[in-house]
């Protein structure tokens, strides 16, 4: 990465200026310690020279921080607000493997889906996307798979969409980022990535804002891949006459102190039926849909798959440490349900028995972490 002056070769700065710069050279290192990395994020000074500017990824307003990622992507997270964990990191890993025709955790070679021959075209969305981890993490690990990818992320929260953005400016770079105001310019690129701002149920429910055409498109593609991690915790939402309004209790689990968090682990814009009511509708039908739930709503999720017309061919439970006697959640696989019709069923696949895959445990009795977890790490190039 290199800071350029708008208008000239070099331009004069400030000690302060110079002391952002040494930062930012920090923050630019390709390092193996998330640790380090996190130290990179500062409150940059502004600078006093106009012609002088930083770039959009570099972490610029209190408690930024720009940390690794996977391979040397990076993503810009907020001290103690929502940041990426291990359930995005096996989401990622059994979507993208299972686009590739690959076998996950605890899954034999031909029991694998069949891969796609020619990798030349993927169409891709994350629903709720929130800060990308996700739709980030499954574009790097197939972004070299395919000659031609559009990838898009769907969320509703201005602040998680700026700082994904951000994100994709240093990962992809500005010729593959799509935004709201440059999407026209798509058919120049062989790979993008984007994020539409919207509610991802108005892909189902056809509510979308007549003015939002890129939702609009959205629904119009049909995907090979879909990818969503609805909050973990269940809402009850009961009207309340006395204040004219609605209330909204917690069913499982607290509310978070972070107000970017709170969203993201309780169902304010719905749980997994949503997800797959909007996946769904989306789908291709030889692709499929991977996502992760808190494993307490393991049968929500079949109960949602029927009610969408999909079939849940996979789960692949997961646990924090070994002799866990339950998981902490599930990553599951679905896909289309054929629906009887021999023209609109051409090519999709036959319904069949989830098959249900022995527990991913991420740790071990000493804490350490498993084997098996260690080889989806690297696999995903996390040292």
């Amino acid at each position: 990465k290199t800071i350029l002056s708008k208008d000239e070769p070099a331009c004069l700065i400030s000690d302060g200026e110079i002391q952002s710069l040494k930062l930012l050279q920090q923050a630019c290192l390709i390092t193996n310690s998330d640790a380090e990395s996190k130290v990179a994020g500062v409150e940059v000074p502004p600078p006093s020279a106009s012609n002088f500017y930083y770039p959009s990824w570099m972490p610029a307003n209190p408690g930024e921080q720009l940390c690794n990622l996977v391979g040397n992507w990076r993503i810009l997270q907020r001290v103690g607000s929502h940041r990426w964990t291990t359930d995005d990191i096996v989401t990622a890993y059994v979507a993208s493997r299972v686009c590739l025709g690959l076998p996950i955790p605890g899954q034999k070679q031909q029991a694998a889906s069949p891969p796609n021959e020619k990798k030349e075209h993927l169409r891709y969305l994350d629903l709720g996307t929130g800060n990308a981890s996700v739709l980030q993490m499954t574009c790097w690990a197939l972004w070299e798979q395919y000659e031609r990818i559009e990838a898009r992320g769907v969320e509703a929260r201005a602040e998680a969409i700026g700082l994904a953005r951000r994100s994709l400016s240093f990962n992809v770079g500005p010729a593959a980022l799509r935004g709201e105001e440059n999407d026209d310019d798509t058919e120049r690129f062989n790979k993008s990535v984007g994020i539409v701002r919207s509610d991802f149920r108005g892909l189902s429910e056809n509510t979308a804002s007549n003015n939002n055409k890129l939702l609009k498109d959205i629904r119009s593609t049909k995907f090979d891949l879909v990818s969503g991690t609805p909050p973990y915790f269940e809402i009850s939402f009961e009207s309340d006459d006395k204040a004219s309004g609605v209330q909204s209790t917690i069913v499982q689990g607290g509310m978070p102190t972070s107000v970017q968090s709170a969203p993201a682990r309780c169902e304010f814009r719905g749980g997994v039926e949503a997800y797959c009511a909007a996946a769904s509708s989306v789908l291709s039908l030889r692709g499929c849909f991977v996502v992760c739930v808190n494993w307490k709503n393991n049968q929500r999720v079949y109960d949602g798959a029927a009610e969408a017309g999909l079939n849940v061919v996979s789960a692949l439970p997961v646990k924090g440490r070994e002799g866990k006697k339950e998981p902490l959640f599930g990553v599951y696989v679905l896909r289309k349900i054929c629906s009887g019709n021999v023209e609109n069923d051409e090519g999709a696949p036959s319904p069949q028995e989830t098959e249900v895959l022995p527990p991913l445990s991420v740790r071990n009795q000493d804490g350490e972490w498993t084997d098996e977890y260690e080889r989806v790490m690297a696999d995903m190039g996390i040292p």
